[in-house]
């Protein structure tokens, strides 16, 4: 550890929260810089959500070479991925890799849980509590903590009754879960219940599938990579990162100039074919224009989607449970699967709508439902996250004159860029409300430069404290909603507005208004010296 300043009473110029593939590369950026900087992370390994979600199935639903870093040319030759869309192992194989070539590891500091943040008005420094009472004193805090990282349990009562095994998929064991003729319960069906159904479903002896809602699932359709695409992929890495940051959402995808309602039905069907076909989330960047504005458009992608599942899963009433009513395509983040319709074809695997059957408790043996007990042996629960907030929710952070964060967001998450909020002085966010859709490393990739570029400005103008002011949050959290107006997700639901945690009050979490338009809002404000943040030394 950094020894402690005589001078000013601090450890580090700066603490960074989270060793995901932000908080990784914010620690490059601030070292390079010259900073002293401990990066703390809760898990026993780094990868952020690469090292918890480690459950059969996980990988990632965008093409990995556009998730990965740009910035090295040492990383982008040494490291050569396997498939299109790669698995979890392989990725936290990758962050390890990041982190030893920069030699990072030094400054990161493992199974260490942040409790508590507490500013200092008086010498205008940050102290970092950590759960086993230690403390770091900074004059900056920078929270990497992801935007999908504290996992929510389902409200049934009785869940320490059970005296089978039971495990969270964004908390899974790193020893092997062994599922070889167990009776296994998955409670869930979004991203990660739909990626442990279709691994698992062949291994059990007996699957029971909980589910609340059903979402809107279309094949990844994965591939591996050959070594002849490998190499163009590092010829090419300069043009590709271009053109990823100049997509809406980060990717590789663009959407259709026509739209859907205009051309001809077979036209319509054709290109729907085509992306069904197609690798990742083609259906969803790479559609009509409309689908995710005209409520007639995308109808006309819901019937498709539908006539598709009815065609896959061979029991008429199983297939209309896996047919969401409640949402179009598009207004939730649709879950990628491989055979995950097909599970449903197995005898051993059965589908319980929870809309129809509320589960009552869990008890010793099994789940108690309104019409039955079911028996398991092991029950997951992929229930999900407190969606971008969540992870601050549960550390004490606390601003200038002590305020809460908890409390200056009571009534939602409001913040400048993304990246301040008032009242917070000196304290940063990469990844966090109001900042970021799709893509979010190639988000988190520009935020962690512009807090790079702000604290080097400040380094060399002698100033010591940074605070976006409450006008220019107002504006922000105002411009961020307003990325959504319009459009079918203003009236959607699920952890994007928070509505999957029971209580929460509905309020937009994210920004939608495009990866260009976001740059160019951090430019604006970095060109116009830092305009909407007042600095004092």
């Amino acid at each position: 550890m950094t020894q402690n300043d005589p001078k000013t009473g601090i450890d580090h110029d700066a603490v960074i929260v989270g060793a995901g593939i932000s908080g990784i590369y914010q620690l490059h950026r601030l070292r390079r810089l010259g900073l002293r900087v401990k990066l703390l992370e809760a898990g026993g390994g780094v990868g952020g959500t690469w090292y918890w979600n480690a459950y059969p199935g996980c990988r990632f639903d965008l093409e990995s070479y556009s998730y990965g870093y740009f910035f090295s040319r040492e990383l982008l030759d040494e490291w050569t991925w396997s498939e299109e869309y790669a698995s979890q192992p392989e990725t936290e194989r990758y962050l390890n890799f990041v982190v030893d070539r920069l030699g990072l590891r030094e400054d990161i500091q493992l199974d260490t849980r942040v409790k508590s943040m507490v500013f200092d008005d008086a010498t205008g420094t940050w102290t970092t509590t950590t759960e086993d009472g230690t403390e770091l004193r900074s004059t900056y805090v920078v929270t990497a903590v992801g935007i999908l990282s504290a996992p929510i349990y389902p409200p049934f009562p009785g869940r320490e009754d059970f005296r089978g095994e039971i495990h969270h998929t964004a908390l899974w064991p790193h020893s092997e879960v062994d599922f070889t003729d167990k009776r296994v319960a998955v409670v869930g069906t979004g991203s990660s219940g739909v990626q442990i159904v279709q691994t698992v479903a062949p291994a059990v002896r007996s699957m029971t599938v909980f589910q609340r809602t059903p979402n809107w699932c279309t094949p990844l359709n994965n591939t591996k990579i050959s070594p002849e695409k490998a190499e163009e992929l590092r010829l090419r890495a300069a043009e590709l990162h271009a053109r990823l940051l100049a997509s809406p959402g980060g990717t590789q995808y663009q959407a259709r100039a026509e739209r859907a309602v205009d051309v001809s039905p077979q036209e319509r069907l054709a290109v729907f074919e085509e992306l069904y076909e197609a690798p990742g989330m083609s259906m969803v960047h790479a559609n009509f224009q409309d689908v995710t504005r005209s409520a007639e458009a995308n109808a006309l992608l819901n019937q498709f989607l539908a006539d598709k599942i009815r065609q896959r899963v061979k029991d008429p009433e199983t297939a209309e449970r896996l047919i969401p009513k409640d949402h179009g395509f598009g207004q939730k983040r649709p879950p990628l699967e491989i055979d995950y319709y097909e599970a449903f074809n197995q005898d051993n695997v059965q589908l319980v709508a929870t809309s129809e059957e509320p589960v009552e408790r869990i008890t010793e043996t099994g789940i108690r439902t309104s019409r039955g007990h079911y028996e398991v042996d092991m029950i997951v629960l992929a229930t999900g996250f407190e969606a971008v907030t969540g992870s601050f929710n549960r550390i004490d952070i606390r601003g200038a004159g002590g305020l809460p964060l908890r409390e200056h967001w009571a009534g939602g998450p409001r913040t400048y860029l993304g990246i301040q909020t008032a009242g917070f002085p000196n304290l940063f966010m990469v990844g966090g409300p109001q900042s970021t859709t799709g893509n979010i490393p190639r988000y988190a990739e520009v935020q962690a430069d512009w807090v790079t570029d702000c604290l080097d400005h400040q380094r060399q103008q002698g100033i010591t404290r940074a605070e976006a002011t409450a006008e220019a949050e107002d504006a922000w959290s105002d411009l961020a909603y307003s990325t959504i107006k319009g459009t079918l997700q203003e009236s959607a639901s699920g952890w994007a507005w928070g509505t999957n945690v029971p209580g929460r009050k509905r309020t937009f979490l994210l920004y939608a208004g495009g990866l260009p338009r976001y740059r160019s809002e951090l430019d604006r404000v970095r060109d116009a010296a830092y305009e909407g943040i007042v600095f004092s030394r």
